[in-house]
């Protein structure tokens, strides 16, 4: 698509920069990495790994090649990851960063399994029949509000309507239902994720 940059393996390091600093308030990721310096420091593995798994399984885009956003997008019968997928894309490195961590509030690799598990069972609930999923879309702080959120998603929604596929998404921030729903998804489930205060939006765009 010449609207948006296909990022690509060397952009890596700077799309996991940007998705860092894009979610560092995200509910959950506060809730997986507690304390903020720590954060900064951890959350990255996170995020280069969310970025590869996208590169391997799927597309990850940006607005333009200077990377002032990520969206990560999976297409039908890549949604969910497998134990090689996970591995392959450097996903065990999670395990050490969350060790790593000093703060008394993180929580148990076990525990923050239940909570992952807890929302990739609402997806595979939600949606029985083959779709896209936008896994993340994430935009630098220094450049939001400038319309690369709309950027990232429109032209994608544009091409996925012709493929004749629904799209699926979740947010666990409210204040991004609304943008959207501006955008032509549909709310379709509001759940609080157990033993925490999280709330999670499951969304989905139908075929018109």
């Amino acid at each position: 698509m010449k609207e948006v940059y296909l990022i690509q393996k060397k952009d890596v390091e700077k799309a996991t920069e940007v998705l860092t600093r894009a979610f560092h308030e995200d509910p959950l990721i506060k809730l997986i990495f507690p304390d903020s310096e720590e954060r900064k420091r951890y959350s990255p593995v996170l995020w280069k790994f969310m970025t590869r798994d996208g590169i391997n399984c799927g597309e990850v885009y940006s607005p333009t090649d200077k990377i002032e956003g990520v969206a990560k997008w999976l297409p039908p019968g890549k949604e969910h990851m497998g134990i090689w997928r996970t591995i392959k894309s450097g996903g065990l490195g999670m395990g050490v960063a969350l060790a790593k961590q000093k703060d008394e509030r993180k929580l148990s690799p076990r525990k923050i399994q239940e909570i992952t598990d807890n929302i990739l069972q609402i997806h595979k609930e939600m949606m029985k029949e083959p779709h896209w999923y936008l896994a993340n879309i994430g935009v630098d702080p220094d450049h939001q509000g400038k319309g690369y959120g709309s950027k990232l998603i429109k032209p994608m929604l544009e091409r996925i309507e012709k493929e004749r596929y629904s799209v699926f998404l979740e947010t666990n921030l409210e204040g991004n239902v609304g943008l959207y729903e501006h955008l032509g998804f549909e709310l379709i489930e509001e759940t609080k994720i157990p033993e925490t205060e999280i709330m999670n939006w499951a969304m989905i765009k139908r075929i018109e």
